[in-house]
């Protein structure tokens, strides 16, 4: 089952808005832009956290305890992309935003049951997963709403990445549904060709777009890093 903290791509979207979940073009900005920062994927999947989930050693005390700050950050996140989409004149990049933020409030609501969280006021965050979402508050409420769906990204590719790179679990891995869950490049690579579609007639600043990216990806890393290092 895909993990429903990304976005679900349909073929009624597809249709609609005239798009394609086929891996964006070598040359696309969503490819530049990873590739940029594929070393710092690359870390985030040497992290004791991603290591501990592939072999079945990760602690489930640390594991619990990575999913309730992240709570924090996509019960936050869920109002971010909201403003962002509010303010999205492009009826596509309007729609994705949303879609991003209906698929934070479908994770949200899994959050009461499985770790007795229900917002985020009663959570103490992570130092790093609260700047991350200082960080993506402060693009959705004063850059252009594309660079909201650029941040966006590495949310939505790097955790399909780490799921691909550690599939398939082994037989009886507490994790398995944590990989397989995260194994869904659709929604990111759908997101890439918006952007290229996008750009044919609307200005992207691609030393911004990289440069956002870029802090988005690091915040990504050092969530996983910390994981396993705070309480």
């Amino acid at each position: 089952m895909k993990n429903n903290r990304s976005i679900t791509i349909e073929n009624d979207f597809l249709s609609t808005h005239q798009l394609s979940k086929a891996s964006p073009a070598a040359n696309s900005l969503f490819w530049k832009m990873w590739n940029a920062c594929k070393n710092i994927a690359e870390e985030a999947l040497k992290t004791d956290f991603i290591q501990g989930i592939k072999t079945a050693t990760l602690d489930p005390v640390k594991y619990g305890g990575f999913n309730v700050s992240d709570a924090y950050y996509c019960f936050k996140g869920a109002q971010d992309y909201l403003s962002a989409a509010n303010r999205a004149s492009h009826p596509t990049l309007a729609a994705f935003l949303l879609k991003k933020h209906n698929s934070y409030l479908t994770y949200n609501q899994t959050f009461p049951t499985t770790w007795h969280v229900k917002d985020a006021t009663g959570i103490v965050p992570t130092t790093v997963c609260e700047q991350y979402s200082d960080f993506e508050t402060q693009v959705a409420a004063n850059e252009a709403p594309i660079y909201s769906l650029i941040t966006m990204l590495p949310c939505e590719y790097l955790w399909a990445w780490l799921g691909s790179e550690l599939s398939p679990p082994t037989e009886g891995n507490l994790y398995a549904d944590w990989i397989t869950g995260n194994d869904y490049p659709d929604g990111a690579y759908t997101m890439g060709n918006f952007i290229e579609n996008y750009r044919k007639e609307n200005p992207i600043d691609e030393s911004k777009a990289l440069q956002l990216y870029t802090q988005a990806m690091t915040y990504e890393y050092e969530n996983f890093k910390v994981a396993t290092t705070q309480s």
